[in-house]
């Protein structure tokens, strides 16, 4: 019988600390959201648009002066609208983001498991690391068109001018910069992160046929 080694035990407490972290990190994240999604679902819908006007909104606060003028270029709309439609995609938003953080846990309690079992390279942990990639680059695009998709049909549905008159709003545009590049780098470091992982299996395998 093998005597656990000091190393080993230290390891294997390490492994727990972070499943257990990582359990009770995505316990409270669902929790949260949860409430989010209630009180986004029956509170009043929040939107900041742009505001446009042909001159200019003077906002004429303290400090303005013959060479510096200062001008509102944005309003937050609040409503207690039904806004179903806009509702959901916000709720939508939420919980693709959701689903990519629980995956992520799943991926580093599998991870855990194989270390503790000593299989380091497992075909099924680089697997994961790839879904939870592609998951995180696509949330990354998705979610903010989601939430800029349901300002836009809130906007419409609401009857504010949209163009033309002495003043208009109108909703921020979606491009590139909407993109969400925290989780966009996130996704980009778990896919290298899943190659390297496949590769490294590779050579293990290979480095075990020559002994």
């Amino acid at each position: 019988m093998n005597t656990p080694t000091p190393g080993r035990v230290g390891g294997r407490l390490i492994l727990l600390t972070v499943a257990g972290v990582t359990t009770l990190l995505t316990l409270a994240m669902l929790l949260n959201d949860i409430v989010r999604t209630v009180y986004l679902l029956e509170g009043a819908y929040d939107l900041e648009v742009g505001l446009g006007s042909p001159m200019g909104v003077p906002a004429s606060i303290p400090g303005d002066s013959s060479l510096s003028s200062s001008y509102y270029w944005t309003v937050l709309i609040s409503s207690f609208e039904p806004l179903e439609g806009p509702k959901q995609l916000q709720a939508l938003a939420i919980w693709v983001t959701t689903l990519t953080f629980v995956a992520a846990a799943v991926v580093i309690l599998l991870l855990c498991r194989r270390l503790w079992t000593g299989r380091t390279f497992a075909t099924s942990a680089a697997t994961g690391l790839l879904i939870l990639a592609v998951l995180a680059l696509v949330t990354a695009w998705l979610a903010p068109w989601l939430r800029h998709r349901a300002d836009s049909i809130a906007l419409e549905q609401l009857g504010y001018a949209t163009s033309g008159g002495e003043q208009w709003v109108q909703v921020h545009r979606y491009d590139l910069g909407g993109i969400d590049g925290p989780l966009l780098v996130l996704g980009t470091v778990l896919l290298l992160a899943g190659l390297v992982y496949l590769g490294a299996r590779q050579l293990q395998n290979d480095t075990k046929g020559l002994i």
